[in-house]
């Protein structure tokens, strides 16, 4: 058995206002991450979704807002999740969070698997314009996004 007390971490020291507790929990099935979003911050950088996790949201503070789409080029839907509730997405549906609002969100991101290597980002390709959404990749390089049509590279 691990614990952890979430006022000794420092999300906001991280670009993506989160911070891991898989690791400090020895967690190997699920991630999680702990972000605190001052008002006008997202939880991650666009809408994306994970072909291959599933993915939950739990609000501890604050109220949330998050965009869904079923595929790259659907309409979105406008979700607000509000404090103590929760949000899932099933693996290939489009999302991103966000604080609308005028006070500090704390929240709990959960995964599962806890790899996630299957991603997409909705945005078509700014090279060939074939593609309605690119593949987000590790490279040795770092975080990049690579278009399936015409194989154009872009830093994420």
């Amino acid at each position: 058995m691990k614990t952890i007390d979430l006022d000794g971490l420092d999300p906001q020291s991280n670009p993506m206002n989160s911070e891991s507790v898989t690791d400090p929990l020895d967690a190997t099935d699920f991630a999680m991450n702990y972000y605190v979003l001052d008002p006008g911050e997202e939880f991650t950088g666009g809408l994306h979704a994970h072909l291959d996790q599933e993915e939950a949201f739990v609000i501890l503070e604050g109220e949330a807002t998050f965009e869904v789409q079923e595929s790259p080029t659907a309409d979105s839907e406008t979700v607000t999740v509000g404090e103590e509730e929760m949000i899932r997405f099933p693996p290939g549906e489009y999302q991103q969070g966000r604080n609308e609002s005028d006070e500090q969100v704390r929240a709990l991101a959960l995964g599962a698997p806890q790899e996630s290597t299957d991603i997409r980002v909705a945005a078509p390709c700014r090279a060939c314009g074939d593609s309605e959404y690119l593949e987000f990749v590790m490279t040795e390089e770092g975080a990049m996004m690579e278009c399936p049509e015409c194989g154009k590279s872009f830093e994420a």
